[in-house]
């Protein structure tokens, strides 16, 4: 792509295909090799510099501090986010979720989701996805993929419902205990530098964090991964959206409840039943095997269309996690709940607790589904691989609740991953330098539960042993006992 043939191109500022087009210019460019060293002496800082130098210099358009639209002919918002390439297997990730538009509190509380400034932000985007260097200056990222997206009706819905939590804590008084676990897609995440000076809020006299309304990590995953499965750098929905195949509550439902009060009320007629009753009760066959609980709590939170809801549309979209937990008779959990392993490369590069994975997953929205014991039954199962009966413990559905972690246990979370980076990053990534269950603390670090150790690159150079997030198992009995 020539530098005349840019100069000489135009789009249409009131047809949002057209502002998408244009940018293809950009792709495999920075806005330094594009445009010239001119770019340099006009670079700008701040989170929001990039997006305000392509909005400027390369679509030539006026920066504004108006709270519409960026190109408000075409009620289009234009974003550029950022992705990181592990250095172990090339693989792109999202670095951090979207920020829409920063929330005012006073305003919210008046301010129905339909009249909102948010609405106007997100409802159709122009992402432009780059490379984040650390230590490169933002005229050189690299554009890599651009995504025209129009948020389909059913996201939107389910938006607006995480708006509306988040307005009604506000009303409350609560906006100093917000929590991005709260909602399912739109999170209200912190915003400021340290020693930032908490600001007031309408319903108390408590001071509150500043925040902005945002598009989750997971949300954003699921918005690239359109683009990652092509063979193209450009995707669009803006004219035809196919929605998934998949999906666990339909729009009708969203009309007349919350999605998790359609996804709960699934559960109640299954409540009292053994594992055994459930698969007849489902109509499926009862099988020997260590994911079976989960299994079955799938195809009930489903309707049976699949045993694994990670890969629903509203899983995917929002993070949730769902984790099942059998009961011993003295109401503790049989075994710590784990979490997946930690990216050690993550934690070496990123400084940012908010922008880490370990936030994200403390964050999250949780799904807990309790089994416990039947005192003195049994239930036989026939493992098809061994082709042996296999007599165990039978258990009985319990609760099924979701969950959001507090903000107390938020900060202690903040104290494991901050322990967890420091010996990261002074190369002393053994079992016996993290949290350990002894420690008696809410979580601790080890290896998942198998037969040998698995090995990963270590960011410092050669190998290390793989290790995980973990909830210590007193913790989870704590959760339980406050539902």
């Amino acid at each position: 792509m020539t530098a005349s043939q840019f100069n000489q191109a135009t789009f249409d500022p009131k047809d949002p295909y057209s502002i998408y087009e244009f940018s293809h210019f950009l792709m495999g460019q920075s806005l330094h090799s594009l445009l010239g060293d001119d770019v340099v002496s006009k670079s700008r800082k701040g989170k929001g510099g990039l997006g305000q130098m392509v909005e400027e210099l390369f679509f030539k358009y006026d920066i504004n501090s108006n709270r519409e639209a960026d190109f408000k002919d075409a009620h289009l918002e234009l974003k550029c986010t950022p992705l990181l390439k592990s250095k172990t297997d090339g693989s792109l990730r999202i670095k951090e979720r979207l920020v829409c538009t920063m929330i005012d509190y006073f305003e919210l509380v008046n301010t129905e989701f339909e009249n909102s400034h948010l609405l106007e932000k997100c409802r159709l985007m122009l992402l432009l996805f780059y490379l984040h260097v650390s230590g490169t200056p933002i005229y050189d990222y690299e554009f890599l993929f651009r995504i025209l997206w129009e948020l389909p009706e059913k996201d939107l819905i389910l938006i607006k419902k995480d708006y509306d939590t988040i307005a009604e804590k506000v009303r409350r008084g609560e906006a100093h205990l917000i929590s991005e676990g709260d909602t399912l897609y739109l999170g209200a995440c912190r915003k400021g530098q340290k020693g930032d000076i908490p600001q007031n809020q309408p319903c108390s006299d408590i001071k509150a964090h500043k925040r902005a309304f945002s598009l989750k990590p997971a949300y954003m995953r699921y918005v690239l991964n359109h683009v990652l499965n092509t063979d193209n750098n450009y995707y669009t929905n803006y004219t035809k959206f196919e929605q998934p195949k998949f999906e666990l509550v339909s729009e009708e439902e969203l009309k007349n409840k919350s999605f998790e009060e359609a996804i709960l009320e699934r559960f109640n007629p299954f409540y009292g039943l053994d594992y055994l009753q459930i698969c007849d009760r489902l109509g499926i066959e009862a099988y020997q095997a260590k994911n079976k609980y989960a299994d079955v709590c799938g195809l009930i939170a489903s309707n049976g269309v699949s045993k694994r809801l990670s890969s629903s549309e509203e899983f995917v979209k929002s993070g949730i996690m769902m984790k099942t937990i059998r009961l011993r008779p003295n109401g503790m959990p049989k075994e710590a709940m784990s979490f997946k392993n930690i990216d050690y490369e993550d934690v070496y590069n990123n400084d940012n607790w908010l922008e880490s994975e370990a936030y994200e997953i403390f964050t999250n929205r949780f799904l807990f589904i309790v089994f416990k014991p039947i005192a003195g039954k049994t239930i036989t199962i026939h493992n098809n691989a061994t082709g042996q009966d296999v007599v165990e413990q039978s258990y009985a559905l319990d609760k099924a609740f979701f969950w959001t972690m507090p903000a107390d246990d938020i900060t202690e979370a903040k104290s494991y991953w901050k322990h967890i980076r420091e010996n990261v990053l002074s190369d002393n990534i053994r079992l016996s330098a993290f949290w350990s269950i002894s420690d008696n603390r809410k979580f601790h670090v080890r290896p998942k539960a198998t037969k040998k150790i698995q090995l990963t690159a270590n960011p410092n150079g050669g190998e290390c042993e793989k290790y995980s997030y973990w909830f210590n198992a007193d913790y989870v009995k704590k959760i339980i006992d406050s539902e």
